[in-house]
């Protein structure tokens, strides 16, 4: 099926009417079994929706809306014939074209007035009697995106009929307005068979399943690099992406990047498309300023360290901070303030102007839920309160955003990258509380330098001249921290004498507590003083030292 650009000088194309012709012939057979005269009417026009992440674009008149072609001769769909407990995948072909057309079967086996049919318009597979819509393999064009438009239509007898027009719309459009120079875009699509829906054979769509767990990135590559406000188009399944109390879902996070993958911008969905299945939404990203993003390779490996005959993970860290770049000026150490759980840098931070607050809860930046049990139960979660209370030890729930919607470094840098856990942190630190598992000893395992204002020089010729350096040593790699601003409470310290760096976990809370809610773990760098984990208000803006997602 082809889709065509609908402009406002031409109009809307109309779909073309075509009369449905019922077989009365007896199945022929061929070398693939019988041969079944189907007839197919193509899915309705797309849908314009304008939905709630519109960054108030006002010029989508200069963008082609996307309308439903009729069907044109070689375009196939994917069909199971049942026969009782006989599945057999069936591939449907027209050389006919318009609206409804007619399609001849391959490997059609036995069908009579008992058999059913179960049928999918777009790129299907069929993995043990199950349909299977992904959508891996867009480039971005209009040429494509009929492929992985969705839509499942079912019928009985020898001579089936589907009405895809009238059945159940599996998928969304995204019309991405870019920014000049991208040629890749990562999204994600769920954890289901690789992203995507299943249909079985009994016709029901099981949507992909979106959470936090790990989940099925698809990298687009473009033709060629964009112009500035140049449209790409991409199909998404039509699933629910909002939040619930329940399930912490990730989110669909599209991450665009230049053609070296040096420079990106992102941002992330959360909506329920499945309301919307069929439609299409303008998503503006060509107003935003690429920034600069480590590749894989770049990353500071710090390998791991021992400790009573465990190995402790000590993380793969980028070289600068998010937002940042390469450190060869004051400029380019910070990066940008971010607010625990936001993915848009601020200047300005308050209880009042995070986006979380959600009536004093705080209670919608939930990632990955994890529970810790009571002491001598592993894992054990101890907590060090700084300036009050000193090491508690309890059980607790905790959350951990690294790697969903709410981790900056994962929407900015795409899925290779994400906030370091307290678990990661708490091993490089000399004094690491937030720990899940017991507390080790860091003597003689790793060490850390550090270095007051003009004394360090690193390996581009930076010497630190506002702020000082704390470069941590361990199996041969050298990872530096700069001291930074940040904000406390609101308020910007610039005094240099500390860095604090968000972690991915927020703090514990334990009965009717709801301390969880509103603080979160992070690096707290300071001067004269070991470096420990510690609580931050979430409201507050942090720098964000990403480490690799692996």
């Amino acid at each position: 099926m082809k889709f065509y650009r609908l402009t406002l000088l031409f109009g809307a194309f109309a779909l073309m009417a075509a009369c449905t012709k019922e077989n009365l012939e007896t199945p022929a057979n061929s070398e693939d079994g019988v041969v079944i005269t189907a007839t197919a009417t193509a899915p309705g026009a797309f849908g314009e929706s304008k939905v709630n992440y519109v960054d108030n674009y006002s010029e989508v008149e200069e963008i082609a809306d996307i309308v439903a072609g009729a069907w044109e001769s070689g375009d196939s769909f994917t069909a199971l014939e049942i026969n009782g407990d006989v599945v057999t995948k069936v591939t449907f072909t027209t050389t006919g074209s318009g609206a409804s057309a007619e399609f001849k079967s391959t490997g059609a086996v036995a069908a009579d007035e008992n058999t059913t049919w179960v049928a999918v318009s777009g790129k299907a597979d069929v993995q043990n009697g199950t349909l299977v819509c992904s959508y891996d393999g867009q480039d971005g064009t209009l040429g494509k995106i009929g492929n992985y438009d969705y839509a499942v239509a079912q019928s009985t007898g020898t001579s089936p009929a589907f009405d895809f027009a009238t059945g159940k719309r599996l998928s969304y459009v995204l019309r991405i307005l870019l920014p000049a120079g991208i040629q890749y875009i990562e999204f994600n699509t769920g954890k289901t068979h690789n992203g995507g829906w299943d249909v079985t054979s009994a016709g029901k769509a099981q949507a992909t399943v979106s959470s936090t767990e790990k989940e099925a990135v698809h990298m687009l590559t473009l033709p060629a690099v964009s112009a500035a406000k140049q449209v790409a188009y991409l199909a998404v399944p039509a699933i629910d992406l909002m939040h619930s109390s329940e399930n912490r879902l990730a989110g669909l996070i599209v991450t665009i990047m230049s053609a070296d993958k040096r420079l990106s911008q992102g941002k992330a969905i959360s909506t329920n498309l499945s309301a919307k299945a069929g439609r299409t939404g303008t998503y503006n990203m060509s107003n935003l300023d690429l920034m600069a993003r480590p590749l894989a390779s770049d990353a500071i490996r710090m390998g791991s360290i021992s400790y009573d005959g465990k190995s402790y993970p000590l993380g793969s860290w980028a070289p600068f901070n998010v937002g940042g770049s390469t450190p060869t000026s004051d400029d380019a150490i910070n990066g940008y303030l971010y607010a625990w759980g936001e993915t848009e840098a601020k200047t300005k931070f308050s209880r009042d102007n995070y986006r979380w607050n959600s009536g004093g809860t705080y209670n919608t930046q939930r990632g990955y839920k994890f529970i810790c049990p009571a002491e001598g139960v592993s894992p054990f979660i101890e907590v060090n309160y700084a300036g009050g209370g000193g090491l508690q030890s309890g059980p607790g729930t905790f959350y951990d955003i690294g790697g969903t919607k709410y981790d900056a470094a994962r929407v900015k840098w795409g899925s290779e990258w994400r906030m370091p856990s307290n678990e990661v942190c708490c091993n490089l630190l000399k004094d690491g509380k937030y720990r899940l598992t017991e507390e080790i000893d860091v003597d003689d395992k790793l060490s850390y330098t550090e270095y007051e204002k003009d004394t360090y020089t690193n390996a581009y010729g930076y010497k630190s001249s506002a702020m000082g350096a704390i470069v941590y040593q361990a199996n041969g790699a050298e990872l530096v921290f700069y001291r930074c601003s940040y904000t406390d409470n609101g308020a910007i310290n610039t005094d240099g004498a500390q860095g604090r760096y968000w972690m991915s976990c927020t703090d514990y809370g334990t009965g009717g507590s709801n301390n969880y809610w509103n603080r979160a773990c992070q690096m707290r760098l300071i001067y004269g003083e070991n470096y420990a984990n510690n609580k931050s208000w979430v409201w507050d803006g942090l720098r964000i030292r990403a480490v690799l997602n692996e």
